[in-house]
């Protein structure tokens, strides 16, 4: 008997107040979206103010049983939607919220290109159940070195499923497309569509070959399944469509995944017709079929419904092993009391399907009820990274179930969603500079703020302060990394501050801005405090001053008196290039001694080298240096005046002739065009050893 005659009435009128009824619901849901810090609660940075990621709060979190890696999530309808990278502990690591423009990001990812560990995630316009778009690929310095679009006479890519094709060695993506159609919707009397042309969404999906654009394979769903077949008939639920017009086409099959086996066959998931189907490489016949109304493998401890992300395990001649996350409901209808992740094995000598591993989620009421999106990644331990989709949660669990870590990133009235999430190891080093921001609130010590948006290498920061933004340069302390803003206390004020980056090692990997110590006014100072000030408040009544009002600023308070230097916004390492590395020692909050092998430090904590560099007047070096580059000018002219030169000539062209000079000269000017063309292609070295920690 078809699932959809126990949930479905074909009556007109009743049909009437379903749409109704779904539209009432949507409007609620928009109306009773409660965005705010308590719904969904956002991180403030010092350093980034113009970040702003979610604050993940975890209910449950065991570190010493998680599995190493960070947790890749795109929120949206939040603050700031974007593709997020956060640690194990709910650190921020990298937002991208607005680094690729203002559109939608789904499921970021880790992906092997050309070789290479790179990002890769869907970005488009988000509508209701669909969305319209590209793929992206990002290098590990967050650049963007590839979008891959559709191809094919249709629509663009859709949010569902974009993703390298396992077993292609990353030369092909597999993509959703969301295509609508004109379609006779009068010959079936149970859509209750007639008297003209019906709308109707085709669920297409493309290998298509990353570098040319070329269509490997393409499926498409009213080829080989009939829309009668449909669980979700037009007019039914929020994202159904009711198929009357071209802006509402019926989406009776709705694809949200895509895999490949070795052996060149699809897994589909389409979650409007309950089904998961395996498809032939090579005409997109139906292989088999689990769930819906028509299916060739029968189920025996389990019933699914609404299902997101089917995967394959493994698989062999005689038996199949695949996952995937079961929603058991659409909000509009329920199949389970609780949404799982789920580990099915498939005996195809029998036709026969058993739920073996079980997932759920650790709510007190035994579990958690998703009527949208969601996914489930098997870790390589054999347990589980699950995204909870229209709940913005997430969850770990071992082998047997545990639940080990279960994070929210935004309360369900809020409306933020994720659609999946997932977990990998990464390592990555942007080109963009550490951000620093430096403040002292009554000028006798300061407190510096330090991030660098993306790096998953930094160790330790190494602080410098000076008395001008071109310095010298005097070693301040350091400190340890401590989570995605590091907070540095000194007892010293300085007026100018920057910071470097080392690794695990030792290694210097960047310098930041070069910032000027912010010390509040007199009439802002009352309001702040060690770390900071007061938020603002708009002057009303007396208060409030008309533009006109004639008022003289003290020139101090200028913005364009500030002193920083334009041609040098960004320190120099202070590491030279043929000097041993500095190696720096934590020391506590605000105290540190850098080491070299060369250099050694004086008790109050200040490189021998540093302080040999701030003994020497920048303005004695430039009148020297102007004096003797005039002197050997004028001495070098009044050599080739009297033709002291000439002799040398005949050897300059017979070594610049021979096959010598020709060898070394050809050489370093091939090398120099070489090292030019790297750098222009984007071309770069991994910058760490991987993610080394949890």
């Amino acid at each position: 008997m078809p699932f959809f005659s126990q949930h479905f009435h074909a009556s007109p009128g009743g049909r009437v107040w379903r749409s109704l009824w779904c539209l009432g619901l949507l409007l609620l849901r928009v109306g009773q979206a409660q965005l705010n810090n308590e719904t969904s609660p956002t991180s403030q940075f010092r350093s980034r103010p113009d970040l702003h990621a979610p604050i993940i709060d975890f209910q449950v979190l065991k570190p010493e049983l998680v599995q190493p890696g960070y947790i890749f999530l795109a929120p949206y309808r939040n603050v700031d939607p974007g593709p997020y990278i956060y640690d194990n502990y709910g650190n921020l690591v990298w937002s991208g919220a607005g680094s690729s423009g203002p559109k939608t990001a789904h499921a970021p990812r880790v992906c092997t290109y050309q070789g290479s560990d790179h990002l890769c995630y869907f970005q488009g316009e988000q509508h209701q159940g669909f969305a319209r778009g590209h793929g992206v690929i990002m290098d590990q310095n967050y650049r963007i070195v590839k979008t891959v679009e559709s191809s094919g006479a249709g629509a663009s890519s859709d949010m569902h499923e974009y993703k390298m094709t396992p077993y292609s060695n990353g030369t092909t993506v597999l993509m959703t497309v969301y295509q609508p159609r004109q379609y006779d919707l009068t010959t079936n009397p149970r859509f209750n569509v007639y008297h003209g042309m019906g709308w109707i969404v085709e669920g297409v999906f493309q290998e298509v070959e990353i570098d040319t654009g070329k269509v490997v394979f393409e499926w498409r769903s009213l080829d080989h399944v009939d829309p009668g077949l449909s669980w979700t008939l037009p007019g039914t639920t929020d994202t159904s469509g009711d198929g009357l017009h071209e802006q509402s086409p019926w989406d009776y099959f709705h694809l949200n995944s895509i895999d490949k086996s070795i052996d060149g066959d699809y897994l589909i998931s389409a979650r409007h017709v309950s089904a998961i189907y395996k498809l032939s490489g090579k005409d997109g016949s139906i292989m088999w079929q689990m769930g819906g109304n028509a299916p060739t493998i029968n189920t025996t401890n389990f019933l699914f419904a609404y299902q997101h992300h089917a995967r394959w395990q493994s698989e062999n001649e005689t038996h199949s092993v695949i996952s995937f996350y079961d929603n058991g409901s659409n909000t509009f209808n329920t199949t389970n009391e609780f949404s799982h992740g789920w580990i099915i094995e498939i005996d195809h000598t029998t036709g026969q399907a058993t739920m073996v591993k079980e997932f759920s989620a650790p709510e007190p009421e035994g579990g958690l009820l998703s009527g949208s999106q969601g996914n489930m990644q098997v870790l390589p331990n054999g347990g589980a990274h699950i995204g909870w989709g229209e709940h913005s949660y997430f969850s770990e669990h071992l082998p047997d179930g545990e639940c080990v870590q279960y994070g929210i990133v935004a309360q369900r009235p809020s409306n933020v969603m994720i659609y999946r999430s997932n977990k990998y190891n990464w390592t990555a080093q942007p080109l963009t500079k550490p951000a620093l921001w430096t403040y002292s609130w009554m000028g006798d010590n300061m407190v510096s703020f330090v991030s660098w948006n993306g790096a998953t290498e930094v160790r330790t920061w190494n602080f410098y302060t000076g008395n001008s933004s071109n310095g010298p340069w005097t070693y301040a302390g350091n400190a340890s990394k401590s989570g995605f803003e590091t907070e540095y206390h000194s007892p010293a004020y300085a007026e100018w501050s920057y910071a470097e980056a080392f690794d695990g090692d030792g290694r210097a990997l960047e310098t930041s801005v070069i910032s000027r110590t912010f010390q509040p006014s007199e009439s802002l100072a009352q309001y702040c405090h060690e770390r900071g000030c007061d938020k603002s408040e708009k002057a009303e009544g007396d208060d409030h001053m008309e533009y006109e009002t004639e008022f003289e600023v003290n020139p101090k308070y200028l913005s364009p008196n500030r002193g920083f230097n334009t041609s040098h916004y960004f320190a120099d390492s202070v590491i030279d290039a043929n000097s041993s590395v500095l190696t720096p020692e934590y020391h506590g909050e605000g105290h540190g001694t850098p080491s070299t092998s060369s250099d050694s430090s004086d008790a109050d904590g200040n490189s021998e080298h540093h302080s040999r560099l701030s003994g020497i007047s920048p303005i004695g070096l430039i009148v020297g240096g102007i004096l003797l580059g005039f002197g050997v000018t004028i001495f070098g002219f009044f050599l080739y005046t009297h033709g002291a030169f000439r002799s040398f000539e005949p050897l300059a062209d017979k070594v610049s002739k021979n096959a010598f000079g020709s060898n070394i000269f050809g050489k370093y000017s091939r090398i120099e065009e070489k090292e030019m063309d790297g750098f222009e292609s984007g071309s770069s070295s991994s910058p760490g050893t991987g993610n080394r920690h949890a």
